[in-house]
């Protein structure tokens, strides 16, 4: 009987207990959410920039106005004559000046090259030049204006050749094909040939020739160039760093140019070696075809 009652009144005054939870619910979660808006609300106040204080003020132009100014910087034909006439008009007189100061400059020279001219059909020189695509002229004559002797070269695939040293070739020529390369230890194309030589041996120039470079590469050490004319060069490596040639000097066929060195560490294992290369227009050309003494 009391367990009834008790339920009873549980459930009368439950009603009105849950009724007073939910009212406390939502009091309290309109109180967090407005606090929560005016917290909002100061955030973006502090954070609020105004544009136009900040950079001033635009007007923005509608499509119509802008497509009229597009017209307006229209270039048009007449506008390009138009220009040309007032920079014409505009010329001032001490360019003018200068105008006729280079035509005067023009017909003295002109004057100097016809007197030039009838001298020379009255006095032929005896020189000839004869004009290289990838080299400088070529002198083939007897004589220059002064007298002196012009040295004269010719090189071609049957000209005969002074072979630098007669030793075995340790590494061939393969401009095509790879060849293996002991000391680097890969497969490369090989534009020269290597021959064997012995301590101090005499390294001799292949033909006649002007010394046209002499440099030290890290791959051939000491290295001269023999520029041959007709675009044919000799190249010579491996060599002492004293030389018995000089840039610039002309060399016979069969003269000295030097003495072996010590290999590069590209080419050790080669032993003593001259590093020989043949060159036509900047290519590589195999030694061997040519005949050799």
């Amino acid at each position: 009987m009391k367990s009834k009652k008790f339920w009873t009144y549980f459930n009368k005054k439950g009603y009105y207990g849950m009724l007073l939870l939910c009212l406390l619910t939502i009091i309290v979660t309109t109180m967090v959410t407005n606090n929560n808006l005016n917290t909002l609300e100061k955030v973006r106040e502090e954070n609020y920039i105004d544009l136009d204080e900040e950079y001033g003020t635009f007007d923005l132009e509608d499509v119509g106005t802008i497509n009229a100014y597009q017209n307006d910087l229209t270039i048009t034909e007449e506008d390009i004559a138009g220009s040309g006439a007032a920079v014409a008009e505009e010329s001032s007189p001490g360019r003018t000046d200068e105008a006729e100061g280079e035509n005067n400059e023009t017909a003295k020279e002109e004057e100097v090259t016809v007197a030039l001219e009838t001298q020379a059909n009255n006095n032929p020189a005896p020189l000839t030049v004869v004009e290289k695509s990838d080299e400088e002229p070529v002198f083939i004559g007897t004589e220059e204006a002064n007298g002196e002797t012009v040295e004269t070269f010719s090189f071609s695939e049957d000209t005969i050749i002074q072979w630098p040293s007669y030793g075995e070739i340790v590494m061939d020529f393969s401009a095509d094909k790879l060849v293996y390369d002991k000391t680097l230890e890969e497969y490369r194309v090989h534009p020269a040939v290597c021959i064997a030589a012995a301590d101090n041996e005499e390294v001799r120039a292949a033909a006649k020739g002007r010394v046209e470079v002499i440099k030290k590469e890290p791959e051939t050490g000491v290295t001269v160039v023999i520029n041959h004319g007709d675009g044919w060069k000799t190249i010579y490596g491996q060599l002492q760093e004293e030389l018995a040639i000089r840039q610039g000097e002309v060399v016979e066929k069969g003269q000295l140019i030097g003495k072996i060195a010590e290999p590069t560490k590209y080419s050790a294992l080669l032993g003593k070696h001259v590093y020989f290369k043949i060159e036509k227009g900047g290519k590589p050309v195999d030694p061997k075809q040519f005949q050799h003494e």
